[in-house]
């Protein structure tokens, strides 16, 4: 996605990039900062020595790590795959050999969840991504990050859960890394989460929220 304005909304994993109002041209200096005024931190910029992007994405608690690409020909910045915690106020400054502008992008990721509703007596979670052998998976319930569910070095593992609400009640595959619940009731409504963690691909995250009605 792309912006001219100064206002931005996307869904969590989409790609966003920030666009300058203004022209570069050769000489000019770019730089890119993230947060308030109080915290505000650089993650991007082009000096006039070098004309080479320059990124710091380990700054701002890394949250930017290996997400960020800067064009030196027209400025923009791309952040990839972005997450909720990419959201805030992003400010360009760009110095010409006359003066300095500015512009300012306030962003904002929106949670990406998947919402199920479950009309049998059970239901199943898939993930979004083809298993690898070296993969962890884990399956958290709840507000409180109850972990119910997971594999590790191809053994698979389930959980009653803090107060044994999925007692005999969980099915994992190992080949997909899909969860089943079954006899699902309402007391198995609510938020799920799978993280699926790799030593080549990093750390991916899947929301789900369920729910059964009462009849």
């Amino acid at each position: 996605m792309s912006c001219d304005g100064a206002n931005v909304s996307v869904t969590e994993g989409e790609d966003v990039t920030l666009k300058p109002a203004y022209k570069i041209n050769k000489g000019d200096e770019i730089q890119w900062l993230f947060g308030d005024k109080k915290h505000r931190t650089r993650i991007s910029e082009i000096r006039e020595e070098s004309r080479r992007p320059f990124i710091d994405d380990y700054k701002a608690n890394e949250r930017f790590r290996d997400r960020l690409d800067l064009d030196k020909t027209t400025g923009s910045l791309t952040i990839k795959n972005t997450r909720t915690d990419h959201s805030g106020l992003y400010k360009l400054h760009i110095r010409t050999s006359r003066k300095t502008l500015q512009k300012t992008f306030i962003v904002t990721v929106y949670e990406k969840v998947e919402v199920k509703s479950v009309n049998e007596d059970s239901v199943t979670l898939n993930p979004d991504t083809e298993i690898q052998r070296d993969d962890q998976i884990l399956w958290i319930f709840g507000d409180e990050f109850s972990l119910i569910a997971q594999i590790k070095a191809g053994t698979g593992e389930t959980y009653d859960g803090a107060d044994g609400r999925f007692r005999g009640r969980l099915e994992l595959n190992k080949e997909t890394g899909s969860l089943t619940i079954t006899d699902f009731t309402t007391k198995h409504n609510g938020p799920y989460k799978l993280l699926i963690s790799s030593s080549s691909r990093g750390t991916s995250c899947k929301k789900f929220r369920v729910s059964k009605h009462r009849k």
